[in-house]
């Protein structure tokens, strides 16, 4: 039976800057701007000072790290940092405390092309932090079998690469850039985090295992850009594990180490990518944003005390790998690496600050170690109960008594061993057992991939069943949408025919009762155009009679004036009266005369006031006819709405629109209304009959007020007449208006 003894050990982050050297871009970027190449940052033990090149290269800021290297030749005091350096303070630290059964991480940190990949990977002549780790770690492993056989070591690598916030497994070959396995990340209560369906390859010796990392390296996405040939467009991690197991001892133990290379935070406007390039870098930034989040959330929580809040682990697929990486089980380390130059002040000043922060981190790291057999352990005590009692004997006792307890030592020591024997028999069966199993659990976990793949495949293909059902019903309902939309458009259409139908009704009953009331308007216009014309006849006839009256008058006027003359004979005086008698009476007589004239225009208005009557029948006959026109008009109106009810299909549709075609033709045969002018007034001349009007009798005096007022009107509707000109025995006042 397996106990774990959990040892624990509490440590901050350990951040290292490196410092490295001028690259030829930036040599000829300043060679173009004949600019003196001179660095932004100094080094003073493990503090790193920068500069502001804008004030003569002043003293800005100033950090402190745990640890500090220059590597940037020709400047300074001409101590360089290699590979082994960095290597010394790093990645030996590193794999002491793996082989001790600690979780471990060391990550490069900064920006593009700052010299992350070199510091970790390296190139053939200088190799980096992950390769030489790999030769110490086996030359361990070779040291430690000549010391103790029984330990068994067991050494596993695996190689993913973040890519566009997915995870590729480069030990894969089948898996190429831009295709994703079924790679899951969980968690594990025990373990931590766990990357399920990666490559895990075996490994035996350093140039094995270097093998196996370069051929990963080749898979990884790389990408040209302004400021790096070779940028590394994805984070890469390789993880070693490290299995210890003593059959002697009991003892087992395992470790985790995480190798981390991250992908540069770049800014568009200097790299100068476009397209697929852009969009990697932007993703590269989003996922290393999300890891600065991640530190100031676990600065945070380690300053204040209560509930800590959880960091966004989850919100990029970076720092959920890394998790236990960045506040977790795992010893941490961060290598920092800055560019001199002074065109990367600005980036070279943040990467200082954010790895300064990443210092408060604080990470609790258990020790992964058990004991397998609690029988091994009792043995053990007992020998040394049986070793403290002979040493007690050979103090107190004789020779012969000495002699005898070492025989009984002996044999008992004989029979412990021999049990321990046993024992460690049946710990290796135990082992044999163990590996079974584990042979077992690795089909198994291979089997709930498996299983996992299918109800993936499943699941894709009940979504594809899904999506195309919901396809169908989504175009389904668009074809019963434009159906729909069709029968709206129909049954507007038939309401809009049944509004111009009630319409036409409405023109229809309009026109009949316009039609009725002009045929009212012109009975009366008759009725009054003949009371009219019965007074006209009347006043003539009075005016003959008058005018005969001033004949014989004027006769008798005349036999007096003969009178007179004879008179004037007689008396000069008299003769002057009768002749300024005389010449009155020949003013009457011609004032007769121009009355005379007056009936002639009287009369010549009556046979015009006829003549317009004749029209005003001729108009009457019309309307009739046009009312005829607007029965038959309304007669196919509705003919044509039972028609266009009894339509249905879009063959009826278009017989609607030929029988919309034949009712235009019967509207345009139909005649059409016409407006009756009134007759324009003719005012006659009253001027000369203004005279006589004084001093004619009442009859002349109504005569004189008939003739000089205007014609009647004669309008369809006409209204009653106001003021003086109002005719108190007319039902509608007087013929002339106003």
């Amino acid at each position: 039976m397996s106990k774990a003894k959990m040892k624990t050990q509490t440590g901050n982050v350990r951040v290292m800057v490196r410092v490295r050297p001028f690259s030829n871009r930036e040599k000829e970027y300043s060679a173009k701007r004949e600019q003196e190449l001179q660095p932004v940052v100094t080094v003073d033990g493990n503090r790193v000072t920068v500069l502001d090149p804008e004030k003569d290269y002043e003293a800005k800021d100033a950090f402190e790290y745990d640890e500090v290297f220059w590597s940037c030749t020709g400047y300074g005091d001409g101590t360089v940092a290699q590979q082994e350096d960095v290597y010394a303070k790093t990645g030996r630290a590193l794999l002491k405390n793996a082989l001790d059964g600690y979780n471990c991480c060391v990550f490069a940190y900064g920006q593009t092309g700052s010299g992350k990949t070199h510091t970790m990977l390296g190139a053939p002549s200088a190799r980096g932090v992950s390769y030489l780790l790999i030769d110490e770690l086996f030359e361990h492993i070779a040291a430690q079998k000549e010391t103790d056989p029984g330990t068994i070591f067991t050494v596993e690598v695996s190689f993913m690469e973040i890519y566009n916030e997915q995870v590729r497994d480069l030990f894969n070959k089948k898996a190429k850039q831009g295709e994703y396995g079924d790679i899951i990340i969980r968690q594990d209560p025990v373990k931590g985090i766990l990357v399920q369906g990666l490559i895990r390859k075996k490994v035996a010796s350093p140039e094995e295992c270097a093998q196996a990392m370069e051929r990963g390296v080749a898979e990884r996405a790389l990408a040209e850009t302004k400021m790096n040939a070779t940028s590394s467009r994805s984070h890469a991690i390789c993880q070693i594990s490290i299995l210890q197991a003593n059959a002697k001892t009991g003892r087992r133990t395992e470790s985790l180490m995480n190798l981390v290379d991250l992908a540069g935070s770049e800014r568009l406007k200097m790299s100068g990518v476009e397209g697929a390039a852009a969009k990697e870098a932007k993703n590269i930034n989003l996922s290393l944003s999300t890891l600065r989040r991640v530190f100031d959330t676990l600065i945070a929580n380690s300053k204040k005390s209560g509930t800590p809040e959880v960091p966004p682990y989850r919100d990029s697929k970076l720092t959920w790998v890394l998790k236990e990486s960045l506040g977790g089980n795992s010893l941490t380390m961060m290598i920092a690496a800055i560019s001199p130059h002074e065109e990367n002040l600005e980036d070279t000043y943040s990467t200082l600050r954010y790895a300064l922060k990443a210092k408060a981190i604080v990470c609790k790291v258990i020790r992964n170690e058990q004991v397998n057999s609690k029988m091994v352990e009792s043995l053990r005590d007992e020998l040394a109960v049986l070793r403290e009692q002979l040493a007690e004997a050979n103090n107190t006792v004789s020779d012969e008594q000495r002699e005898e307890l070492e025989a009984q030592y002996q044999e008992e020591l004989a029979e412990k061993m021999k049990a321990l024997e046993e024992a460690q028999e049946v710990q290796k069966e135990m082992e044999t057992v163990r590996k079974t199993l584990d042979e077992q659990v690795e089909k198994l976990e291979e089997e709930r991939a498996d299983m996992r793949l299918r109800v993936s495949n499943e699941k894709k293909m009940k979504y594809a069943r899904a999506f195309r059902a919901a396809f169908a019903i989504k175009k389904e309902k668009v074809e019963l949408e434009a159906v729909a939309k069709e029968l709206r458009a129909e049954v507007a259409e038939k309401r809009k025919l049944m509004a111009a139908n009630s319409e036409l009704e409405a023109d229809l009953q309009r026109t009949k009762d316009s039609a009725v009331s002009s045929q009212r308007s012109m009975q009366r216009d008759n009725t009054i155009l003949s009371r009219q014309i019965d007074g006209y006849r009347n006043k003539a006839n009075q005016v003959d009679a008058e005018l005969l009256d001033l004949q014989l008058r004027k006769t008798e006027l005349e036999t007096e004036a003969k009178r007179a003359r004879a008179k004037m004979r007689a008396s000069d005086v008299h003769t002057m009266h009768l002749q300024q008698l005389l010449n009155e009476k020949i003013e009457r007589v011609e004032e007769l005369a121009s009355a005379g004239r007056e009936v002639a225009a009287l009369r010549k208005r009556v046979r015009e006031l006829e003549g317009e009557n004749d029209e005003l029948r001729k108009k009457k006959e019309g309307y009739k006819r046009r009312t005829a026109g607007l029965m038959v008009q309304r007669e196919a109106d509705e003919k044509l709405i039972t028609q266009l009810k009894t339509a249905q299909t879009h063959q009826q549709q278009q017989f609607i629109n030929q029988l919309l075609g034949s009712h235009a033709a019967v509207l345009s045969s139909s005649p059409s209304p016409q407006r009756v002018r009134s007759p324009s007034p003719a005012v006659g001349d009253a001027a000369a009959s203004k005279r006589l009007i004084a001093k004619l009798s009442a009859n002349i005096e109504d005569f004189r007020t008939a003739v000089a007022s205007p014609p009647p009107r004669t309008s369809l509707s006409p209204s009653p007449p106001r003021g003086r000109h109002a005719d108190p025995g007319s039902p509608y006042g007087s013929p002339y208006g106003r």
